[in-house]
């Protein structure tokens, strides 16, 4: 499908972001939350940004990289997850800036009084609030996703009350309510990529039957 095609499609029924911010990914960063909501592996990969709504953002991410140990021997080193909110209202660019982490004292460092910048495109720091997120106990598993909602309904440093309800992830959409069937209003260049995304996944019938209910929908 040609990209314009896509483009006119989600023009259609989505509301037009006048401002917008860049989010700048970095191989260093694993991004795990987004204004509490999961972040997709599908959606990031072979992305080097995401684009989001100018205004109060978060995000829950941990830092992996490769270090050297005392016997020269290398290894990654991954931080435990980070949850950082700032705000982007007069800003077009974020860029993530880490100390140094290079060997195993950088990181012990690091993990006991983590420390990174968000820089804008003129490589001016954005003011964040930094914390560490607990994470709860769970038999099947780590939910970042949950645990973020539990963050922000306890008032914490980085805490953002407004991403406190835990939303559906995209592994609901086939079954129940899914993320598409009500737009957060602070989410909506992510619910674009999203729906992209599901788009491009379709096959061409459904595309079609896709794009004739795009037409019929009212445009306000």
């Amino acid at each position: 499908m040609k990209p314009g095609l896509a483009s006119a499609v989600i023009a259609l029924i989505m509301p037009v972001c006048v401002f917008a911010t860049t989010l700048r990914l970095s191989t260093d960063i694993d991004l795990l939350v987004l204004d509490g909501k999961k972040v997709s592996s599908s959606l990031l990969r072979g992305a080097d940004s995401i684009e989001l709504d100018n205004g109060p953002h978060q995000v829950v991410f941990r830092v992996e990289k490769t270090i050297r140990l005392a016997n020269h021997e290398q290894r990654t080193y991954i931080s435990p997850p980070l949850v950082m909110s700032f705000d982007t209202q007069r800003v077009s660019q974020v860029n993530f800036h880490l100390p140094r982490i290079e060997t195993e004292k950088e990181s012990m460092t690091f993990d006991a009084a983590p420390r990174i910048e968000l820089l804008d495109g003129d490589a001016t720091p954005i003011p964040v609030k930094l914390d560490i997120l607990a994470l709860t106990q769970n038999p099947r598993g780590t939910d970042y996703e949950a645990d973020t909602e539990i963050y922000n309904k306890a008032n914490r440093r980085a805490s953002l009350p407004q991403f406190a309800p835990l939303m559906a992830d995209d592994s609901t959409l086939l079954s129940g309510v899914s993320e598409l069937d009500v737009i957060p209003p602070q989410s909506q260049t992510l619910t674009e990529q999203r729906l992209k995304f599901w788009f491009q996944q379709a096959d061409p019938d459904t595309r079609a039957r896709f794009m004739q209910w795009a037409k019929q929908q009212p445009s306000s």
